[in-house]
């Protein structure tokens, strides 16, 4: 942790200081690190990723300076957590989804259970429950319930 830390710091500083020195050459070595950290994703992931960027890179290019840009970025992630649509509201879905799933589980697996009452041969009674899987496929269309 602490080596990523000082990795970390050493870029900062190198990169603070190329861009004090070269725009040019920081602007390259910033998108070479863009560049490196997107190859690590998997194609598909990487050509989202890359068209993200490019509205980053375009934001940010209309910024009058680094805190304005800084501002901007802010926003934009406040949006993409808080706003319409955001990860908020879609964890919100998927709680309330995973909710209403394991109700309709546990009825389900409530209505699977059977008690059924038999005779036994010194005429007492016992009651056997049976337990069924849930419903599986049999060939096309078909479907067919399996005891435990």
């Amino acid at each position: 942790m602490q080596r990523q830390q000082a990795d970390n710091r050493s870029l900062h500083e190198r990169l603070s200081y190329l861009h004090e020195l070269d725009q040019e050459s920081f602007e390259q070595e910033r998108k070479r690190i863009i560049q490196e950290e997107l190859s690590k994703y998997p194609k598909a992931v990487q050509e989202r990723l890359k068209k993200f960027q490019w509205t980053l890179d375009m934001k940010r290019k209309k910024c009058k300076n680094a805190l304005e840009a800084c501002f901007m970025f802010h926003d934009m992630l406040m949006e993409q957590v808080y706003g319409e649509n955001g990860l908020l509201e879609n964890l919100e879905k998927l709680v309330s989804a995973s909710s209403n799933l394991r109700n309709e589980m546990n009825q389900d697996t409530k209505r699977q259970v059977h008690s059924v009452k038999t005779c036994r041969p010194d005429n007492k009674v016992a009651t056997k429950v049976l337990r069924f899987r849930s419903l599986e496929k049999d060939g096309p269309g078909n479907m067919k319930r399996h005891r435990a």
